[in-house]
């Protein structure tokens, strides 16, 4: 028994050493595995010989400010090459990591004996300048290192592209006493250039966090929307009054933000633009569309949607915009001539040649293009019948105090014409009440948008709009406007006839005035009493005629009214020949 129990108590420790030993096994391997990990890691900071890795950097800055306390003086620059991520999508990692290794290259021949560069992020590089503080010497490095990333970089046979960067620099212990402060302080002034547009340097200045900190917080949280997909494309219905149907959306950007509910583009637009990132914008915009525009033909068979994308002037200026857009539409199988491209300012697709380029080249390739917001004025009138442009969005100024909106009227009708004769299409932008929807289409002007028809929707909402037939009810009301108005013309037709045949009565009685004091034949009458009556007659036609200029003549009054003023052209003959007798 007692043997049995010493058997077991020994089974019981070989079995807690065996699991200890496993343990301890577990926890080697997982350091040896760990520390491989790192090592890769530190390797592939070490982007070329005499780089250092991101630990080595920060353990040198952090072991010499514990030496020199705040006695010394040192400067931190901080350079991220802009727009790389694009890179990253067109030229794959493979080469993007040798346009990596040679910036860094270019960057060290230029670094003074004291200095030390490394990789401190995946496209952003962090330089060491230890005992200098010099702000001439410093910003002049900061010049030339932009100028070396500007030469070009052969990317494929016969092939260059050329990079610019946006460069912050820190020095201690002006701009803080720990490395956490300096690199925090560096990543503001960073910041700051790029949101400049990049292709500069920016120094640290005392009052910059209080000028750019909550900025710097809030293009970060942009940034971060477009990791974690928070923006979103709003559609707002475009009607044709004249077909009475649907015929489209204009897609509009939204960012869905956590906190802060549904953001309009004013809040985000100008960062994503300083940033770069309105490349991506364009990207994923025209993917957005083709996406949501297979789903509603797919639901909507019969229901003719072309969907609209603005462009802004910043990415028309990308050399690479057309090539991209036609490169996505081909991938998705769509077609072109479904989706509309607004631009903003139509005169300068004429000016900038790289924007002429991508307009020609997407109107070719069966995209429409559209001028949005395009204001009546007699230079743009003549200017767009000159332009490569399908589609004309009038602005809201064209519906402003439509009761005095003479000049604009025929300014409409001009434009109404030629886009008439050479197949382009007129909308008017700014429609909110039916009465407006009703004026617009006596303008001759069929396609409307505004918030009578919709304000802008989500997916999901403009699907239940296109469900409900939503606009049909609207349409209906613009009708419903048009009938009350043609009963009350048929109304008025009798009163208006009455008063024609008195003004008519009027004429003839001058007339007969005129004649018989012309041929002296007075039928018995006074020539004084002709005369008064001639005289008289002139008058009310002389009225006739100002009230009619004054509410401006329509074209069943314009016989009458040329009859009134030759009666008083008559009369004023008449009193000069007179004159002349006597």
């Amino acid at each position: 028994m007692i043997l049995a129990g010493v058997n077991d108590g020994v089974a019981i420790l070989l079995t807690i050493i065996a699991i200890i030993v496993t343990l301890g096994l577990g926890y080697a391997f997982f350091i040896l595995i760990k520390h491989n990990i790192n090592k890769e890691k530190e390797e592939s900071e070490i982007i070329v010989e005499d780089a250092v890795t991101r630990r080595q950097m920060e353990d040198n800055i952090q072991s010499y400010i514990k030496k020199i306390d705040r006695f010394g003086a040192f400067t931190l620059i901080y350079v991220d090459i802009d727009g790389f991520a694009d890179l990253n999508e067109v030229f794959g990692k493979e080469t993007c990591d040798q346009i990596l290794k040679e910036t860094a290259t270019r960057i060290i021949r230029a670094l003074p004996y004291k200095a030390s560069l490394c990789r401190y992020e995946n496209d952003e590089f962090l330089i060491y300048i230890k005992d200098e503080d010099n702000k001439n010497r410093i910003e002049k490095l900061a010049n030339q290192i932009n100028e070396l990333i500007q030469a070009p970089y052969q990317v494929l046979v016969g092939e260059t592209i050329s990079l610019s960067a946006s460069i912050g620099i820190v020095t201690f212990p002006i701009a803080g006493e720990t490395f956490e402060d300096l690199y925090s302080n560096l990543l503001l002034t960073t910041y700051v250039s790029k949101r400049d547009g990049g292709n500069k340097f920016t120094d640290y200045y005392a009052s910059i966090r209080d000028e750019e900190m909550d900025n710097m917080n809030y293009y970060k949280e942009v940034k971060s929307a477009i990791q974690k997909k928070e923006f979103v494309l709003y559609l707002q219905p475009i009607v044709d009054l004249q077909n009475k149907q649907l015929v489209g959306a204009e897609c509009l950007m939204r960012w869905n933000h956590p906190t802060k509910g549904v953001q309009a583009p004013s809040t985000f637009l100008r960062i994503l633009e300083q940033s770069g990132d309105i490349k991506w914008v364009g990207n994923w915009g025209i993917e957005e569309m083709i996406r949501m525009h297979d789903k509603y033909l797919e639901l909507y068979p019969t229901v003719p949607l072309r969907l609209s994308l603005n462009l802004s002037t910043k990415q028309l200026l990308d050399p690479n915009l057309a090539n991209s857009f036609i490169e996505t539409i081909q991938k998705k199988n769509a077609k072109p001539e479904n989706y509309m491209l607004e631009i903003n300012d139509f005169m300068i697709v004429e000016r900038i040649a790289v924007i002429k380029t991508n307009i020609y080249k997407l109107r070719d390739f069966g995209f429409k293009i559209a001028v949005d917001g395009f204001e009546l004025d007699g230079q743009s009138v003549q200017a767009i019948q000159r332009s490569p442009i399908d589609v004309i969005k009038l602005g809201r100024g064209f519906l402003k105090d439509i009761e005095n909106n003479f000049m604009k009227e025929k300014l409409a009708e001009i434009l109404v014409k030629f886009c008439n004769d050479n197949g382009k299409t007129i909308i008017s932008e700014g429609v909110e009440t039916a009465e407006i929807a009703k004026y617009v289409k006596d303008q001759n002007i069929f396609q409307e948008q505004g918030y009578f028809y919709g304000k802008p929707m989500g997916e999901e909402g403009f699907q239940e709009y296109i469900d409900r037939h939503q606009y049909q009810v609207l349409l209906d009301d613009v009708s419903t406007i048009e009938d009350t108005e043609n009963l009350l013309n048929i109304m008025d037709d009798g009163a208006a006839r009455k008063a024609r045949e008195e003004k008519e009565a009027r004429v003839a009685a001058a007339k007969a005035a005129i004649d018989a004091l012309s041929n002296g034949d007075a039928g018995g009458v006074s020539a004084d009493d002709l005369l008064k009556q001639a005289v008289a007659e002139q008058e009310q036609n002389r009225k006739i005629i100002e009230e009619a200029k004054a509410e401006g003549s329509t074209d069943s009054d314009d016989s009458g009214l040329e009859s009134a003023g030759d009666v008083s052209s008559d009369v004023d003959d008449l009193l000069a020949s007179l004159d002349d007798k006597e």
